[in-house]
Formats: structure tokens, C-alpha cells, sequence
């Protein structure tokens, strides 16, 4: 998840040697003597091949004997680079797996997918859930095919041995903290500042949102009409700075794993982090809880970080574009949307119909979103899109908040002269 992250963010990426994807210009035979088109699905997440050659895809095939789908990933630094040369070469696949927001956004200006407008396959989403691979008419281009989310495991053995309860709000968050600081046992939080990306992902954009108000301060960044510098922003980056003193000893050296490690090993009782991350946590003898990010009042709207990890689109220059649609019809169904997200725990289906998801921790997950405005990261829409990038920039600033003392009040300062060099406000 973390490269994958970070690919995100990464216009140029080192090509791929060669490119795993293949043209399917030589039809196979179906039983009966049919003709069968074979479809390519290019991919970042190479880690995923198994599941779907061996149960995803045969699903699909058993049901569509005359369509047949190879599976053919690159590996996740590679695959923008890989992606964009085989498609300028004209050996791109057929589905091709979508980036959210800017590095989509790129392609869809170079041509490289088939406009999807007016298929009744997009009524299964709501716009949010469209919009990171839309243009900026507003036209459609990917079906979304999960997310991810973020919010804070929890030890509940802990908890119950120090007779706390789960925060609902940030002063109530912070309490909590101070209580499990206060017995001396264990630490707080299990957060480390040497890798910068987590301390956005896991942390600022987690927390801000409510500070922010979700989509209405993110659009307004994009939009032009608010500031890092306003007062609910550097309230967002005061409420992340008050987890320094809950933090580990020698926090600054310690990396993602190590958080994750100082979580299951029973040392931290909470852990900041996102879904995908559920495998890692949920190991035996732990009883782990998932709770929300804190509301700034009590009673007060809850938000939470969803963030859309990924789409398909149809290659615009697919020779085979009536099977992709029906493949990428079937995605869009309560059948592969279920069957995908209980394969990868910590994956979610963005469809407008519920999904019951058979891992404890994913359902547990997925019940966060109940009752709650959604707004995925702060700085992938547009805003990272020049230099500085702005997502880099937020992983850059709050690692000095926690290393150097950097205030709130420097942090925005810095982020908004930043952006302010280059970003023109979309209107």
C-alpha cells in the first residue's frame, strides 16, 4: 500500500524493461467452436496474480464462456511508466487498472481511455465515487473498484484494563491518551516520524477532515475560496500536533512496520492506520477494535477518510471493446464487488449497494462509514499535480512539526506559499 501510495504521487516512474501487457489480436476457441476474445487487464498490484487467475477471473469466465481475461501486472513502481509506454506503442492492454485523480486525470487527456458517459454501469456509484476518474467536464472514464480507509486500531484487552472508553470526541481522544501516558504501562500512540507519507495518511487527513469539514474544505483548496492558512486548517494540523507527547520513545527512527510492531507485541494501544494494513494488525492473540476519527464536538458530524484506491477503464485503442464493456459491466456487480473486497481484507467496495464482508476487522471498518461524511485525501485532487506537489509537501512539514517543533501557524505558511507558486484555482 505504501508504494502504491506513493506511485500515486509519482508522474515519472522508471519503465518497465518490458511490457507485461499484450495485445489480443489472436482470438482462442470456445466450446461449441465460437470464436473467444481474450482480454489483457494491466495492473500495479502484482501481489493479487493468484487470486485472480484462480478465483476472480474463472467466476467471470464460467459465466462468459466466450470472453477469456489474462490477468498482467507490473510491478507498482513501474506501472505508470509501463502503462504509458505501451499504450503510446500501441501494445497497451485491453482494462486498464486506474490511478485516482492527477495521474488519471493525464491520461485521460492523452486519449488513452474509451468515455464511458451514459453506460448504465455508472449508476451503481454516487458522483464522489466516480469523480477521481472523471475529466474536468465531468465526463466518466473508470468504474471504481475499491477503497480504502483509515481510522485507529485499538488494543481492547487495554482499554479494558484501564477502564476507558472509545473517544467520540477529539478532547475525549486526547484524554484518553493522557490516561494511558498517565499509568505508565504502555504507549499511547504507536507512531513513528521517520517515513512522512503515514503521518498524512494515518494522521492529518484522518483527523483534519472534521476540522475542515470534509468536502467542503477540500474543494474549497481546489476551488480557490479557502487557504491553508484559515483558521480551520491550522486547527487540523494543532490537533495532529497534540500527539507528540503520547508518542513512542525514540519515535523519530521508528518506520511503518515498526509502529505496526509495537501494536501486535501489545507495547501501544492504538494504532493510527489505514484498512489495507488489517492483515498485519490482526494477528493471534489480539483483541483489536477499530474506532473512527474523533468528532470536534460532541454530537458533532463524523468524517471519514475513503479514499478510492483504484478503477478500471477500456483502452481507447482495445481492439476488443464490446467484451471489456461486459467485463467491466460485471465488475460493477454486487457479485465481483462482494467476492473482490473479501479476498483483500481491507479493500471496500464503493457501489452504492451494502456489501457484508466476512473479516471482523473489514466490517468493523466498513460500520464506520455508516452515519459519516466521506472525503477522500486532502492534497491528490489537482493540488499535487505541480511543484511543489502538495501532498509531498504536507508529508514534509508534518515531519517537522514532530521532529523540529515546527508550529501549525509555519506548517500552513509553508504549504500555502507553496501552493500559492504555481496552483490555479479551478473554477
Amino acid at each position: 500500500m505504501v508504494a502504491a501510495a506513493a506511485a500515486v504521487l509519482t508522474s515519472a516512474c522508471a519503465p518497465s524493461a518490458t511490457p507485461t501487457a499484450t495485445t489480443s489480436d489472436s482470438p482462442g476457441t470456445a466450446s461449441g467452436g465460437a470464436t473467444k476474445v481474450v482480454l489483457t487487464l494491466g495492473s500495479w498490484r502484482t501481489e493479487d496474480l493468484a487470486m485472480w487467475e484462480d478465483e476472480i477471473l474463472p467466476a467471470f469466465e464460467n459465466s462468459h464462456p466466450n470472453i477469456d481475461v489474462k490477468f498482467s501486472p507490473t510491478n507498482t513502481n513501474e506501472y505508470n511508466a509501463a502503462i504509458q509506454s505501451q499504450v503510446d506503442g500501441g501494445t497497451g492492454p485491453d482494462l486498464i487498472t486506474c490511478r485516482p485523480y492527477d495521474v488519471n486525470r493525464s491520461w485521460i487527456k492523452k486519449g488513452y481511455f474509451e468515455k464511458l458517459d451514459g453506460k448504465p454501469m455508472l449508476d451503481t456509484f454516487d458522483a464522489l465515487a466516480l469523480d477521481p476518474w472523471s475529466d474536468d467536464a465531468g465526463s466518466r472514464y473508470c468504474l471504481p473498484t475499491a477503497a480504502v480507509l483509515a481510522g485507529f486500531y485499538y488494543n481492547k484487552d487495554i482499554f479494558a484494563e484501564l477502564n476507558l472508553q472509545v473517544p467520540t470526541t477529539q478532547a475525549e481522544f486526547v484524554g484518553v491518551l493522557k490516561a494511558i501516558k498517565d499509568n505508565g504501562k504502555y504507549t499511547p500512540l504507536a507512531v513513528g516520524s521517520s517515513e512522512s507519507w503515514q503521518l498524512a495518511y494515518n494522521g492529518l487527513y484522518s483527523i483534519g477532515p472534521v476540522y475542515w469539514k470534509g468536502e467542503e474544505g477540500r474543494q474549497g483548496l481546489i476551488k480557490g475560496t479557502t487557504k491553508v492558512t484559515d483558521p480551520e486548517f491550522v486547527a487540523a494540523f494543532s490537533a495532529f500536533e497534540a500527539w507528540k507527547p503520547y508518542l513512542p520513545k525514540g519515535f523519530q527512527s521508528l518506520k511503518y512496520p515498526d509502529m505496526t510492531q509495537l501494536f501486535t507485541l501489545g507495547k501501544a494501544a492504538i494504532l493510527p492506520d489505514g484498512s489495507w494494513n488489517i492483515n498485519q494488525v490482526a494477528v493471534d492473540g489480539l483483541n483489536v477494535g477499530v474506532f473512527g476519527p474523533p468528532s470536534d464536538v460532541t454530537g458533532g458530524e463524523r468524517y471519514l477518510q475513503e479514499m478510492p484506491d483504484m478503477a478500471i477503464g477500456i483502452n481507447a485503442a482495445s481492439k476488443n471493446k464490446e467484451a471489456a464493456e461486459t467485463f467491466l459491466t460485471w465488475t460493477a456487480s454486487p457479485e465481483f464487488q462482494e467476492s473482490y473486497v473479501n479476498k483483500l481484507p481491507g479493500f471496500f467496495s464503493m457501489g452504492r449497494q451494502p456489501v457484508t464482508y466476512t473479516n471482523t476487522l473489514a466490517q468493523d471498518f466498513a460500520n464506520l462509514k455508516q452515519g459519516a461524511k466521506l472525503t477522500p485525501r486532502l492534497g491528490l485532487d489537482r493540488l499535487s499535480a505541480g511543484t511543489p506537489p502538495f501532498d509531498d509537501e504536507v508529508w514534509r512539514v508534518l515531519q517537522l512539526m514532530l521532529n523540529e517543533d515546527l508550529s501549525p501557524q509555519k506548517a500552513t505558511e509553508e504549504l500555502q506559499k507553496g501552493l500559492a507558486s504555481w496552483y490555479t484555482p479551478q473554477q
